[in-house]
């Protein structure tokens, strides 16, 4: 299989959180981290590739703050609450 050499610079918080994942997943190196996390983010679909998750979690965000959430005793509550 060819190989081509790519150099990139990533912040050290994102980086540690490859490292996190490399040591998790078992993974030799760094380099073979990066590679399978490419790889897998490569293969999702469009729409989660082009989801803007920040603007998600901070709309998320205001509707906690607001209060606007729902507890429920039981997994059944919360299923039969969906099917409303």
């Amino acid at each position: 299989m060819a190989r081509r050499e790519l150099t990139i610079k990533i912040p050290d918080d994102v980086f540690d959180e490859i490292e996190r994942y490399r040591k998790s997943a078992n993974k030799p190196n760094t380099e073979a981290a990066v590679a399978e996390l490419i790889k897998y983010a490569l293969s999702l679909p469009p729409y989660f590739r082009e989801f803007n998750w920040e603007k998600a979690e901070a709309e998320a965000d205001k509707e906690i703050a607001a209060g606007k959430t729902r507890s429920f005793d039981s997994i059944e509550d919360f299923l039969s609450d969906l099917k409303k």
